[in-house]
């Protein structure tokens, strides 16, 4: 058997107080596995649920979804941020085939490790952008913004980045009250806990518009924390295999905690679609 991953109290905490870019980097390499296991995909999404009963299949589906939702047919050129191991750019790059994708992540291990041989990929950050000013018809972050330090410097970015005509699109957990009625959601939430009218600020003062949104945290958080409850025990036995049963446990408690706080409304999850102004 391979050696378990470790992860200490005190590396949570540091990782939610600091998050910087070394600590997303951790974050995601620790945990990803736990997504891979869920759902047999590389992907690293919540998955949208509106039509699916497997995660594979729900990430697969709000891959899909957000490309319609950012009319992804009209576009040429796209910036995928955050992309991880580019496995939404190949969904699209099947589905538009004459459409070009670049991907990019702050983690180069995910990017060299994604088997992909029809989209470009750059390792760099989210706030630091090694392309030319006007680029892109799309700029994409599928729930990757909310770890992006500072927010505000990424829609700078992006602002440089598009051409007048083009679109960024965003698709990424809020909270609708302060992070401390998060509970244990609070710290084994290993993102920056973005309010939604802090986004809405950014937005504004970052010289974008909102030309299309939407509020999907029923279709996201619900039906995924009961997918992970209800398969618990299959789950429960893949996840111990290297990662200790009081992770599991805590993986488990939070997944409960955020079924009730998105029936609360406390935590929610949006679709944004902005031009400049």
């Amino acid at each position: 058997m391979s050696q378990k991953i470790h992860i200490s109290p005190f590396e949570v905490l540091l990782w939610n107080f600091r998050h910087s870019g070394k600590d997303i980097i951790k974050i995601y390499s620790k945990f990803s596995p736990m997504m891979h296991f869920g759902a047999d995909t590389q992907m690293l999404n919540f998955g949208m649920w509106k039509n699916s009963t497997s995660l594979a299949d729900a990430q697969r589906e709000m891959s899909e979804y957000v490309s319609g939702f950012g009319d992804f047919q009209t576009a040429n050129k796209i910036l995928d941020v955050g992309s991880g191991f580019c496995i939404p750019a190949q969904i699209w790059n099947q589905k538009f085939s004459n459409l070009e994708i670049h991907c990019m992540d702050l983690n180069f291990g995910e990017l060299r490790n994604g088997i992909n041989h029809t989209v470009s990929q750059v390792n760099c950050s989210a706030v630091e952008i090694p392309f030319t000013d006007n680029s892109f018809d799309r700029i994409i972050a599928l729930e990757s913004a909310q770890h992006f330090i500072p927010l505000e410097k990424f829609f700078a970015e992006s602002r440089r980045l598009l051409r007048e005509s083009g679109s960024l699109i965003m698709a990424i957990p809020v909270t609708n009250h302060s992070f401390l009625r998060l509970g244990l959601l609070g710290i084994t939430w290993l993102s920056k806990k973005y309010s939604k009218s802090y986004v809405y600020d950014v937005i504004e003062q970052a010289g974008f518009e909102i030309k299309k949104q939407e509020s999907i945290g029923h279709l996201v958080y619900e039906p995924f924390a009961n997918y992970y409850i209800q398969n618990r025990q299959e789950l429960k036995e893949k996840l111990i295999q290297i990662y200790s049963t009081n992770v599991e446990n805590l993986v488990f408690k939070s997944m409960k905690k955020m079924g009730q706080l998105s029936k609360n409304k406390i935590i929610d999850y949006i679709l944004l679609s902005m031009e400049k102004n």
